[in-house]
């Protein structure tokens, strides 16, 4: 297999680690949020999610905060999406950039004490002048971490292609709004059992009053 290849500027850099494909399961990971607390795949369980890394949120151009600020208006209009968004940037970097920028419904994620993600998840860039970063990647899941779309930018210039996105999008949200019907289903019929079963001790009770001695 040829290994990927990603275009910063004139350099060509390799990048290393076995990038998730459609059908396979997430990796899990471990991570740092702006606190500095500890986060784990596991917090998203039951959300579908867009994994997204770059090569830093103070990278304006090449990967960055415009890539960010693009797939961010195209994935809004999907609230019930988990956004979680994985650089090398420190923690207090992290905290910094969600205080000027605002990101709502964006989760940023440091990879300070989780140096596998980057092999685990196939972005792990590995020669000068960005041997350690994450390279750009899109990474959509559903609920249960099942890849639904994955994506590797070739050029750090580049955008992700949201044209093939779209229709994934599109059937994620169909799967989720038929769960969601399933679900308040559900919900209905254990409602009216429950009123059910309450209606008939009710007349199991009204009827042994009927029937005591006077």
């Amino acid at each position: 297999m040829n290994q990927f290849r990603l275009l910063y500027g004139e350099e060509i850099l390799p990048l290393i680690g076995e990038f998730p494909a459609p059908g396979s399961r997430l990796p899990s990971f471990m991570l740092v949020d702006d606190q500095f607390n500890d986060v784990a795949l596991g917090q998203f369980a039951g959300q579908p999610k867009a994994i997204i890394t770059l090569l830093s949120l103070d990278e304006d151009v090449h990967g960055g905060m415009r890539l960010l600020r693009e797939t961010l208006r195209f994935l809004e209009r999907w609230p019930m999406l988990q956004i979680v968004v994985i650089s090398v940037d420190s923690p207090s970097t992290l905290r910094r950039v969600r205080k000027e920028r605002g990101l709502p419904r964006t989760t940023l994620l440091s990879t300070l004490r989780g140096r596998d993600f980057h092999k685990h998840f196939g972005v792990l860039i590995t020669e000068y002048p960005l041997a350690g970063y994450t390279a750009p990647a899109i990474i959509i899941a559903d609920a249960d971490n099942t890849v639904l779309y994955a994506e590797r930018l070739r050029d750090t210039l580049d955008d992700f292609r949201t044209d093939q996105m779209l229709p994934v999008m599109q059937a994620l949200e169909a799967a989720e709004n038929e769960a969601l019907q399933r679900a308040e289903e559900e919900a209905a019929r254990a409602r009216a059992e429950a009123d059910e079963r309450e209606r008939q001790e009710r007349a199991m009770i009204d009827t042994v009053r009927q029937n005591a001695p006077k």
